[in-house]
């Protein structure tokens, strides 16, 4: 199912004991059936719609070849955002990235630069679900002079390396990173949590313990509760036609952990993980949560 992590290497000096990471950029990755959509075909078309606008959405289909340096769980193989294939393709992946901050109205943007301000007294930051690599970009550009994003696909690794060639990136979940210990003054978390059932969330948190050095910070950014908890009518009141833009955009993709996220309740569930809350501050539509290793 899947080739090992080392046809195309470099070396890597922010992480001395992983001694080399795959060349994101230059590897050559499988295609995914959701690569061979034709959109000039009818029933390619409907099949793209019917998981994008009618939510029929299944489970991720890995092509053979792909290279893994740790197994996905079956949690992370399914179609989230009404994806064709998820987070598994190159073209579906590469339109998504390009348009997730368009669909969230510019208001990523600023809710990323928060996050990294936030993190911009470490040196050496582990980026968790660094997707196409904006997130680790917003660290960079805060001045943290070592950026090492994580992500689970290889596909998104792929975009993220091409864009930000200067940034480092590996393969790994956040809840079995192999990074070394101790190793990292922050760690970053953006828009993940919500898209892992909680007893995955409470390991990756254990995870994030083992990283960071003591009194490392964390820095969480997440979908704000209130697009799922609270009224059209109320957000409207409250953030005008964005509010209601908002709710409608959190109710319609397919996020199938983000109520039991939602239900956390975060200083204890960090301070039972070995964290001490420092704030939780909404920036709607994200709620940013700082938090630091005890």
């Amino acid at each position: 199912m899947s080739a090992p992590l080392n046809e195309v290497t470099v070396p890597n000096k922010y992480l001395p004991a992983s001694g080399a990471v795959t060349a994101w950029n230059r590897i050559t990755l499988p295609e995914s059936w959701a690569d061979r959509i034709n959109f000039r075909r009818p029933r390619d078309l409907w099949q793209f719609f019917r998981k994008v606008a009618l939510r029929k959405v299944g489970r991720v289909q890995l092509p053979e070849g792909l290279p893994l340096n740790v197994e996905i769980p079956k949690y992370a193989l399914l179609e989230f955002h009404n994806l064709p294939n998820g987070n598994y393709s190159k073209n579906i992946t590469r339109g998504y990235s390009k348009g997730f901050d368009d669909a969230m109205l510019g208001e990523m943007r600023r809710a990323r630069s928060a996050l990294a301000a936030s993190l911009s007294s470490c040196t050496t930051v582990a980026d968790m679900g660094c997707g196409a690599g904006r997130s680790a970009q917003a660290l960079h550009e805060a001045g943290v002079a070592n950026v090492v994003g994580v992500d689970a696909s290889p596909y998104l690794l792929q975009h993220a390396a091409r864009a930000f060639p200067h940034l480092n990136f590996v393969q790994g979940l956040a809840e079995d990173t192999r990074l070394p210990a101790a190793h990292f003054d922050g760690v970053s978390v953006c828009y993940l949590f919500h898209e892992m059932p909680p007893t995955y969330s409470a390991r990756a948190l254990d995870e994030f313990l083992r990283i960071l050095k003591p009194d490392g910070l964390l820095g969480i950014l997440e979908p704000a509760p209130e697009q799922l908890t609270s009224s059209p009518w109320s957000l409207w009141r409250r953030h005008g036609w964005r509010g209601v833009y908002f709710w409608a955009l959190a109710h319609f993709v397919h996020e199938p952990f983000v109520k039991a996220w939602h239900r956390c309740v975060i200083d204890r569930w960090l301070d039972e993980h070995g964290f001490e809350l420092i704030s939780d501050t909404l920036i709607f539509p994200s709620r940013l949560i700082i938090a630091r290793r005890r």
